[in-house]
């Protein structure tokens, strides 16, 4: 599912290798909440399991995760963080907890559950995926191309309902001429519209109620995980102006297995220091009018938007399709939002950032033909989301033998 900061009680015991055939590490996962977590995405730090696994001075070693019942499960070593750490998901009922073992090792080779690729057929479209959903955002010969020529910094959303990675088939057809990717095909598709918009979630400059939207498309991108279970890359925007200033951004983008919504880390390059106004956000387009309002004052009174401004999310139900169903979009503000409001055409989730320094936020999206039925539905996903960030699990560690 996501992932989560986590609180990791390290217990070194004493190794004796006359009486061990192998050194191995118990991890337990401890669920403190009232909800259940599905999918929980567990970091641990390498120098904390090379600590208590004996391991010295080594940077090759590879490590092996089993669950409860000794059975392999998929992990990945996520080395372009700083520190590096060994990723694994859990499932830990609420008020529950569950233990692992990790072990050194060649891990199985598991099919990948995330991906990104960048797409120079597709005019530099970079297009990351996992088994929930699909984004893409917009490259240079996007902005250069005489036929569809478009700048835009929005976030890109298409709708499936297959755990299958499919978004580099849907375009492959698209190019042989056998199937559009804006129809759908059994899998899902992409009838989500961007232009110039924050599209399904997008962060920009929000200064004296203007939307300092950026310039460009990106520029350059590196991708630094691609799977099994998380995919990173960055994007670079060069500079832009923001209210008469010139203002640059890198932007980290990571996804998890099993999650709707992107992690996104965000740096402002410019007057390092300066605390500006930010906004998340949705193009707005439409305003069902709440039961029981004579008539539309703003964002209180409309139908298809639900939001908490304590727990930081937003979530937006996009009109309805009459083939293709409902888009549902949302942001979130981990240390809470400043503003909820509708302004510059779009749903708009408010916050600060200071410029040199990274700012975290999350947004993504889900389908009503894939898995959430209703406003009501995704709300719930955006609160429990919301929740878990807040009351992260607490994981422990404990080396012994495994004989």
């Amino acid at each position: 599912m996501k992932k989560a900061s986590f609180l990791i009680a390290f217990i070194a015991l004493l190794l004796s290798s006359c009486c061990c055939k192998e050194n191995a590490l118990t991890v337990q996962v401890n669920n403190p909440s009232a909800l259940n977590r599905e999918r929980e995405s567990i970091e641990i730090e390498l120098d904390a399991i090379n600590n208590a696994l004996g391991i010295k001075n080594d940077t090759t070693s590879r490590f092996v995760v089993f669950d409860a019942q000794g059975q392999e499960i998929p992990s990945q070593l996520i080395l372009s963080s700083t520190p590096a750490t060994l990723l694994f998901q859990a499932t830990v009922k609420a008020g529950d907890s569950c233990t692992f073992t990790i072990k050194t090792g060649q891990p199985t080779p598991y099919e990948s559950m995330v991906q990104t690729t960048f797409m120079p057929r597709r005019l530099d479209d970079m297009s990351w995926e996992n088994d929930k959903v699909s984004f893409r955002a917009y490259g240079p010969a996007l902005a250069k191309d005489p036929q569809q020529g478009m700048v835009s910094g929005g976030l890109d959303i298409w709708v499936k309902r297959t755990s299958k990675l499919v978004t580099q088939q849907w375009y492959q057809d698209e190019f042989d001429g056998k199937s559009s990717y804006h129809n759908d095909n059994g899998e899902g598709l992409d009838f989500y519209s961007v232009g110039k918009t924050l599209g399904a979630g997008s962060l920009s400059p929000f200064i004296e109620g203007k939307l300092w939207l950026v310039g460009n498309n990106f520029v350059s991108y590196k991708i630094l995980e691609n799977g099994p279970i998380r995919t990173t890359f960055v994007l670079e925007y060069e500079a832009y102006d923001c209210n008469s200033k010139a203002l640059s951004e890198t932007r980290t983008i990571s996804l998890d297995a099993g999650s709707q919504l992107n992690k996104f880390s965000i740096l402002y390059k410019g007057n390092d220091g300066e605390v500006i106004p930010v906004a998340a956000g949705f193009p707005f387009r439409g305003f069902e009018q709440k039961s029981g309002r004579k008539e539309s004052h703003g964002i209180d009174d409309c139908n298809s938007i639900a939001y908490d401004k304590t727990l930081g999310y937003i979530a937006y139900a996009e009109p309805a399709h009459a083939e293709n169903g409902i888009i549902f979009l949302g942001s979130l503000m981990p240390e809470g939002s400043d503003q909820a409001l509708i302004a510059q055409g779009h749903v708009l989730n408010g916050s600060h950032a200071t410029i040199g320094k990274e700012f975290v936020y999350y947004s993504g999206g889900g389908w009503s033909k894939g898995g959430f039925s209703d406003l009501v539905a995704w709300t719930a996903y955006m609160k429990d989301f919301a929740l878990k960030l807040r009351e992260p699990l607490k994981v422990s560690l404990e080396a012994g033998c495994a004989n």
